[in-house]
């Protein structure tokens, strides 16, 4: 350890006046000598504005001024957050003079700290170019498993990008410790960067380009350790109202404390029963790039020409835009758990019956869940397996394909699989839970094909189309076999994908906006559905499997949450929030949608019908509307922390 220190001082102090003194035998420079971290600092907010210029989200106009007033408007916490470590680093260490081994072990700490944010802001302007905002803390701990997005990662990577990760750190280092500032050089430096400072905080305090610049004012080194620390802090908690009506909580509560649920579908007279059931969960699809849903975006013509056949409907949503948080309300029928507590029952109470389970052990269902992504990530099979209702579990190792990214395979594979196991035993019913992976980031079409040189958005409508037309193949192999009329087939979303438009943001789990957290329900089946429609009931998935035990005649267990779409008297609204980069919680209720963002402490409120894109912001003209809404949102978050302690039911 001493001789580490001895080098570290070495490195920071190698030319006249810039370390230590002879003289002094190892003492830390005294006052009038160049400050060797505080000058650090300021080199590395050098680094900081070029990342931010480099970042490419900054609007190139013809008058410089704009540009640099919008550079300066996004940079200036990146400047704080580098001079703030210089100068506390610097300070600390003068003040530790005495002790000399240590406040050079702490200065060549500081020194490889701020080599590293050199480092990470070569990352940052990948992150953010792709997401559009910084990484948090809450992102890292949802990908749980690291070697699953290393496609995501490869496909973006670029030869400029690998460069600059081993070149920036390399030239900061060597400039953080080789060269020298003279005192009058420093000053001035200083004085550049507090009137950076002092200015760009005064731009965005004004909403200076708000619009343009989003998420680009925040400093990713920063996030990424607030963030950091409130999550190892235990997170956030909200402030909501206490004094919300009680009742308001009894739309929570499970089947069995609400006294049961009745059957409310009404079958066609001389109609029978479907006996079969396929659930078709598309990865990170929304509503927004379905012409079924409007768009001119059709990826999907298989899901408009078959509507014709099915219930197709309109305001279903995911209660958190992320694929776990949607797996247990879709096959457990429970709301997902809270941002600080978002692992559903860790307490040890047991799982809710899964409708194959019910499917298994009232009508003699054959059972499968079948994937073509990987079954392992967050502990799906784990948590199927301990229900045991899957009398077969199928991922990507198990498809016979190979890989067509870190993620999964192509779907072809897990169409081909349910197609297989529909076929095997001709006559005894079945039930099967297929979730695609192939509409992942990032993007991979099968087949050989390539997408090279598209946007994220045309590979993602590509592979979109494709899987779209892997649905085909199912329905066709129903109606071939005979078994159209017989089964139900449902498709869903586990929840939306966002490319910047209209909100900015990229991916998913980052809001609660349409283009994340609308996600399509459409219920397919001939004999049922001769001429298909559609319905504007409003729900969420975990009333997916009350509304298909409904169709299929099955009791639901008690200890589902959810509620059938049939039900007249079904509340008539649906809760979500996004969890990573904070939390965001909100409700659809009619066509008002209000959503609270605990982290900025913001109330938005948008009227759908008028504002579907959620551009115009009624909150401030709609108080008393809002009330209502808050304490909806209050009440839900408030149940679901005892619900999830095993308090309430």
């Amino acid at each position: 350890m001493d001789l580490l220190g001895e080098r570290f001082a070495q490195a920071a102090v190698a030319i006249k006046h810039n370390g230590v003194n002879p003289a002094n035998d190892g003492a830390i420079p005294k006052a009038g000598v160049r400050p060797d971290l505080l000058a650090a600092g300021c080199w590395l907010a050098i680094f900081l504005v070029a990342a931010k210029a480099f970042s490419g989200d900054i609007p190139w106009w013809p008058g410089l001024t704009e540009r640099l007033l919008s550079l300066i408007a996004s940079s200036w916490s990146d400047v704080l957050f580098a001079l703030a470590v210089g100068l506390v680093g610097e300070i600390v260490v003068r003040a530790l003079s005495r002790w000399q081994k240590l406040a050079r072990l702490l200065q060549g700490a500081v020194l490889i700290f701020l080599v590293l944010a050199a480092f990470y802001a070569v990352i940052a302007v990948g992150i953010f170019q792709y997401f559009k905002r910084p990484l948090t803390y809450q992102l890292i701990g949802l990908v749980g498993n690291a070697a699953a997005i290393r496609s995501s990662i490869w496909e973006r990577l670029t030869p400029l990008t690998l460069g600059a990760l081993v070149l920036v750190p390399t030239v900061y280092w060597w400039i953080a410790t080789r060269r020298k500032i003279s005192r009058h050089g420093l000053a001035l430096a200083l004085v550049l960067a507090v009137g950076w400072i002092a200015t760009g905080r005064v731009l965005q305090q004004n909403g200076w380009e708000k619009e343009k610049l989003g998420y680009l004012g925040l400093s990713p080194h920063v996030e990424l350790l607030r963030t950091t620390a409130l999550g190892l802090a235990g997170g956030l908690r909200p402030i909501f109202p206490k004094g919300f009506p009680r009742e308001y909580e009894d739309e929570f509560r499970t089947i069995g404390a609400r006294g049961g649920e009745p059957p409310h579908f009404v079958l066609p007279a001389g109609v029978a029963r479907s006996k079969n059931a396929i659930v078709v969960v598309l990865e990170s699809v929304g509503t927004k790039y379905l012409g079924l849903y409007g768009s001119s975006e059709d990826g999907t013509p298989t899901l408009t020409a078959e509507a014709q056949h099915a219930l197709v409907f309109e305001n279903i949503y995911a209660h958190a835009s992320f694929t776990y948080a949607s797996f247990r309300p879709i096959n457990f029928s429970v709301y997902p758990g809270l941002p600080w507590h978002y692992s559903l029952l860790e307490d040890g109470r047991p799982l809710p019956e899964t409708l194959a389970g019910r499917m298994k052990k009232t009508q003699g269902a054959r059972t499968a869940y079948i994937t073509s992504g990987d079954l392992y990530w967050g502990d799906q099979r784990w948590l199927l397996e301990r229900e045991n209702s899957f009398d077969a579990l199928f991922g990507a190792p198990d498809l016979g394909c190979p890989l067509l990214s870190s993620w999964g395979t192509e779907d072809r594979c897990a169409i081909d699989r349910v197609i297989a196991f529909i076929t095997e035993q001709p006559g005894q019913p079945f039930y099967v839970v297929c979730w695609t992976d192939q509409t992942h980031d990032p993007y991979l079409l099968g087949g050989g094909k390539s997408a090279d040189g598209q946007s994220d958005l045309d590979r993602y409508l590509a592979v979109l189309h494709q899987t779209d037309a892997q649905l085909s193949r199912l329905f066709a192999a129903l109606r071939e076999r005979g078994l159209a009329d017989d089964t139900l087939v449902v498709v869903t979303g586990d929840h939306g994908e966002a490319f910047s438009d209209p909100h900015g943001q990229r991916g998913h789990a980052w809001s609660v906006y349409e283009e994340e957290a609308h996600v399509p329900l459409l219920i397919w089946n001939p004999r049922l559905f001769p001429e298909g429609g559609r319905v504007a009931t409003i729900g969420g998935h975990v009333d997916l499997n009350p509304t298909l035990a409904d169709l299929l005649g099955a009791e639901p267990p008690n200890e589902w949450q959810g509620y059938s779409l049939f039900d007249p008297a079904r509340p008539p609204r649906a809760f979500f929030m996004a969890i990573a980069g904070g939390s965001v919680f909100g409700v659809r209720e009619g066509d008002w949608k209000y959503i609270y963002d605990v982290t900025t402490g913001r109330e938005s409120l948008f009227n759908l019908r008028n504002d579907p894109k959620e551009q115009r912001d009624l909150s401030a003209q709609e108080a008393a509307r809002m009330k209502p809404l808050r304490e909806r949102v209050a009440a839900w978050v408030s149940f679901e922390e005892a619900f999830l302690w095993g308090r309430k039911n």
